[in-house]
This record gives structure tokens, sequence and C-alpha cells, in this order.
């Protein structure tokens, strides 16, 4: 691979079985890059909506997880036990290696901050609400 190729590479951030959302009417105080760097998935309606940006390979990345709803969600994913995190919310920040998910009140928000380091299939779920699903696909793309 050239240098070229190398320098264009970049993570592609995808979530499957949820509905997207385009809307740039969430403002989020995570300074971010032109939206580089920064997903947000937000709960509605017990189903979750991403609007995306994109995640580069061993460059900081954040998702913020916004729920809307009147009751309690969870967010849950086998990535979260890879990846040292640090989760902020409601004025506290919790940070290491490894947790099993997060539990978002309603009207609250919680900001998972990492760095990705290998592409692959990651599947999430509610674990209060075990019919809301979805999936991450982390996938490493070269220029053409």
């Amino acid at each position: 691979m050239s240098s070229y190729q190398r320098h264009f590479s970049f993570l592609v951030f995808l979530l499957i079985g949820a509905s997207p959302v385009f809307s740039s009417s969430l403002d989020s105080p995570v300074p971010t890059q032109e939206q580089s760097g920064k997903v947000e998935i937000v709960i509605r309606n017990s189903t979750y909506e991403v609007q995306g940006g994109i995640l580069r390979p061993n460059e900081a990345s954040t998702i913020v997880l916004r729920n809307l709803d009147k009751i309690q969600h969870g967010f849950n994913s086998s990535l979260l036990a890879e990846l040292d995190l640090q989760v902020e919310t409601d004025g506290a920040t919790v940070y290491g290696k490894g947790i099993k998910g997060v539990h978002i009140n309603p009207g609250g928000t919680v900001r998972l901050h990492f760095i990705p380091t290998q592409p692959g299939r990651f599947s999430f779920q509610c674990d209060l609400h075990p019919s809301m699903k979805g999936e991450l696909l982390l996938l490493s793309v070269g220029a053409i």
C-alpha cells in the first residue's frame, strides 16, 4: 500500500438495524473537526437512531448517546469491553478498560470517548428492552 493510500485510509462507522437521523439539530459540547470522530445515537420511541460521522483508526472518537424517551434505556456491546474508555455523564467521568454497557436516564446524555483500533462487526442492544438492537460495522477502507 502506498503512503498516499495509507494517508487516506479511514474508518467508516455504519449502523445497521437502526433508523438513521440526518438532522443537525442535536448540539454537543464535545468539540469535533467537521463532525469527524463523532457519532450520535439518539434513543427515541424505543429505537436507536444515528447521526454519523467518520471515525478514523488510531484517532480519538466519541459516541454521544441521547435518551429522548421517558424511560431508562441501555447501550451494551462487546465493543465496550475491549476498549479503553472514558464515559461522561451528568458531571461524572468514569474511565478504564472494559465495561459491559451504560444505562441512560430519560432526557440524559452519555458520551463515550475511545480510540478505535481494529475493524470488525459489533452488535449492541438495550439490556432493559431486548427488542432494541443494532450493529456497528467498523471498516478500514483504503483510497481507490
